[in-house]
């Protein structure tokens, strides 16, 4: 333990952004490390299968190694990829999704598209921001988590946020502060098209536009303590992209799973005979209907249902035809709702996910329902951090292929080839 290794060369980056070493056979992650670096770094963990080390130096530097643009990434918890180019970033971290797929999914007819980008700065329109006094040192503070404890650093100004937002910071700071007790205090803000909500109650409604390649645009309405994807860039590309791979047409129903306030509903009914969205909560799913209303499509229609249970006894789903899905669950994924997708037996599915685990998971059992992974993407949603969007196309295999497929995986097993 505690032994330092010296002119140890980084191969790779984990999926937590830490350097990819190996010694004498063995996985080292490295903190702080990042691919081309050649480091020396002490051994804090040493189990049997693999290792893990901090940096002491670098070396020779990787030419990928850059200077961070923000004065409190060394603290602050938010950002953890600063010190790696955007361009390396977004290289280490679709290969990382890539390879995951391939280590876990059968990938033989899938092709891997280009990393969706945007701005690496300024890009975040929505942040969770928390104010209280420090307990140890009596400073009222208002920002967000450091790296390493709980403890608050004080933001006056973050550069992966948007310019509005920190305008709204700077001018409602020095109020914040006064009203900072030990208690904490959370507030999300968020930028939309209509202002700045979230310091203040406002009798407005935040709403936002879309405008999908080729469709005329749509004004989305949504709770200012609601979700939105943060980075509208972004958003606005994976939404296009979304309904290419689907290649939806007038003759299709589509159904989105996890709608939400109808980001993706909305503008899937702008293509489709019928778009319906299903999500479980009450005030999205008034919202989203209100919103459907507001832009006139009396196409699309969206229904409550708990998703993480059976959707047998709802009509839509047991009664219903649908020739298109799309589902962009959270973080937990959406395992008891693939178990029940083959049933609705719709050609094809986008499935988005902020978490390539889960996703991975949600596949396998698609793919014993007779889907195939198509298409796959990683989209560069939260750039500078570890966190990514991703996107796969699934398609149903033609019974006939299935069969053959069957056959032929019998042949393996009795002959063993």
């Amino acid at each position: 333990m505690n032994q330092i290794i010296e002119h140890l060369e980084i191969t790779g980056l984990s999926h937590d952004g830490r350097g990819i070493a190996h010694i004498d056979g063995k996985t080292c992650f490295v903190t702080d490390a990042i691919p081309g670096d050649i480091v020396s770094a002490k051994i804090i963990n040493d189990e049997r299968n693999f290792a893990e080390a901090n940096l002491i130096k670098v070396q020779t530097p990787s030419e990928n190694r850059t200077e961070t643009f923000c004065d409190k990434y060394s603290e602050c918890g938010g950002c953890q990829l600063q010190h790696l180019s955007v361009s390396a970033q977004r290289h280490w971290k679709a290969q990382n999704f890539f390879t995951q797929l391939k280590q876990q999914l059968n990938t033989e007819n899938c092709q891997f598209a280009d990393t969706l980008a945007s701005h690496d700065q300024a890009y975040r329109r929505r942040a969770r921001l928390a104010l209280e006094i420090d307990k140890k040192d009596k400073q009222a503070r208002l920002g967000f988590r450091k790296a390493q404890d709980n403890r608050l650093v004080d933001i006056e100004h973050c550069p992966i946020l948007s310019n509005a937002l920190n305008s709204e910071i700077k001018k409602s700071r020095p109020e914040l502060l006064k009203i900072a007790s030990r208690k904490n205090r959370e507030f999300t803000i968020v930028e939309a098209d209509n202002g700045v909500f979230g310091f203040s109650e406002s009798p407005q409604t935040p709403n936002y536009q879309i405008q999908p390649a080729g469709q005329k645009a749509l004004t989305i309405k949504f709770p200012s303590n609601g979700f939105i994807q943060v980075n509208a860039d972004i958003n606005q590309q994976m939404i296009t992209q979304s309904i290419e791979w689907l290649d939806v047409s007038a003759k299709d129903s589509v159904i989105d799973f996890f709608s939400g306030v109808g980001n993706f509903t909305l503008p899937l009914a702008q293509v489709s005979k019928k778009a319906i969205g299903i999500e479980g909560l009450d005030a999205l799913v008034e919202s989203a209907n209100r919103n459907a209303q507001l832009n006139q499509l009396d196409n699309c229609e969206f229904y409550k249902a708990d998703l993480f249970k059976s959707l047998e006894h709802f009509e839509w789903f047991r009664e219903a035809k649908y020739d298109r899905i799309l589902l962009d669950p959270g973080r937990l994924g959406a395992q008891e709702l693939c178990e029940q997708l083959g049933k609705l037996e719709a050609q094809k599915i986008v499935y988005v996910s902020c978490d390539a685990s889960t996703l991975i998971r949600d596949c396998k059992l698609l793919q014993k329902q007779g889907y195939v992974l198509k298409k796959a993407c990683f989209m560069d949603m939260f750039a500078h951090t570890t966190h990514g969007e991703t996107m796969v196309l699934l398609e149903k295999v033609k019974k006939q292929k299935q069969k053959k497929a069957k056959r032929l995986e019998n042949k393996k097993r009795i002959f063993k080839f």
